[in-house]
């Protein structure tokens, strides 16, 4: 929406090492004992990276003849490339997990050595390769999608804290004319920003985690903020350097009572139900320390347009971003402000690179959507689109 703004993160990057051999595999992983495809493992090794989709999808490449499979409550898993060629999927075993109630204890102390840790546990500056895909649901139905193939650069510095290259983009909006209600996407600047809970305005418990070498600890604020919501998340913890290597949080405890706002210069009331934040950090072995791998954004504001015949509907916006290679030192020249709107970001479409790109796969619902796109084209007093292919 144009005067909505929320101030709230899937890549393909190719890497051509000379004339070296580059291994390419797709596969789909799931959970061994129920079936269901898993989101977010983590495909790596030392030079790349990739993730599964909501279908349990993934693409890696690499020009390294070794794969690792991980994801917190599973058990890893450790191949190659022929390793696994001929399996069409991947089955990951959860760790064993007795469900046990809370743990109540003096959290303090160790709660006080993780944040004491936070400077030397994280790279301070660094260079990686990103893939970002936001995509917006009027409802249940998908109208906008972007994916950002680019270079982020992570600086110590607070007045500078990211820098951004965009490599490679496509994006298309697809919106019904009549009685439109604009969305504008949040900037990147408050999209990398985290906000971890204080020590002195939280309860702490613990709660207990199928991994012995990491602690689950659970948090929310001890009072309302004035839309009358509790701060809440977790903290998934590494027991051996106090390094937090999962962290989820949530604005929205309670969604029915956030009191709705209005559109200037409109009778349009709308209100924020969602608001919550995953990131994951990877580790750079030669280093000993960690850098941001994944991270999501998932935000759902309700509309009520006051507008005869029109009822009151949702947008979803879900932002989703990971690193594809290993961290390195190099220069970024930044071609995007981090704090503008990101699907403001304009850049032409590379035919080239998106039909030969396979690291991040779309899924079936994004290829309805396009088609539904191509198929209303050119319909344009019926439908807005705007995109660069």
């Amino acid at each position: 929406m144009s005067n909505i703004f929320f101030t709230l993160f899937s890549i393909l990057f190719f890497s051509n090492v000379g004339n070296s051999q580059n291994f390419k595999i797709s596969k789909i992983i799931a959970d061994k004992t129920s079936k269901l495809p898993i989101e977010n493992v983590s495909i790596y090794n030392d030079k790349d990276n990739s993730t599964t989709n909501q279908e349990g999808l993934f693409v890696f490449i690499s020009g390294q003849n070794e794969i690792n499979f991980n994801l917190l409550g599973y058990n890893s898993l450790k191949t190659t490339f022929e390793g696994i060629e001929k399996q069409d999927t991947i089955f990951m075993e959860a760790k064993a997990f007795v469900l046990k109630e809370v743990v109540i204890s003096n959290l303090e102390p160790f709660l006080k050595k993780v944040y004491a840790k936070m400077a030397d546990n994280y790279i301070s500056n660094y260079t990686s390769n990103f893939f970002l895909r936001n995509v917006l649901k009027k409802d249940s139905s998908i109208v906008v999608l972007q994916d950002v193939h680019g270079k982020r650069a992570k600086n110590a510095n607070p007045k500078y804290p990211s820098e951004i290259e965009i490599l490679n983009m496509r994006k298309t909006s697809f919106f019904e004319r009549k009685n439109q209600i604009d969305f504008r996407f949040p900037d990147l600047k408050e999209f990398f920003n985290s906000l971890y809970p204080a020590l002195d305005k939280n309860i702490f418990v613990e709660e207990d985690y199928n991994d012995v070498d990491f602690r689950k600890i659970l948090f929310e604020s001890k009072e309302k903020n004035p839309e009358g919501q509790i701060f809440k998340g977790y903290f998934v913890i590494n027991r051996n350097d106090y390094a937090i290597v999962e962290f989820f949080s949530t604005w929205r405890d309670n969604p029915e009572v956030v009191p709705y706002k209005k559109l200037a210069f409109s009778n349009v009331q709308y209100r924020t139900t969602r608001y919550e934040k995953l990131l994951k950090f990877g580790k750079k072995n030669t280093l000993n320390k960690y850098y941001l791998q994944l991270s999501k954004f998932m935000v759902k504001v309700e509309v009520v347009p006051n507008i005869k015949g029109e009822s009151t509907f949702n947008f979803d916006l879900n932002m989703d971003y990971f690193t594809t290679n290993s961290i390195t030192t190099e220069k970024v020249e930044s071609n995007f402000p981090i704090d503008k709107d990101v699907f403001k970001a304009k850049f032409p479409y590379s035919s080239e690179f998106w039909n030969n790109q396979n690291q991040l796969p779309l899924t079936t619902e994004l290829k309805d959507f396009l088609k539904r796109v191509s198929e209303n084209k050119d319909k344009k007093k019926e439908f807005e689109i705007i995109g660069n292919f």
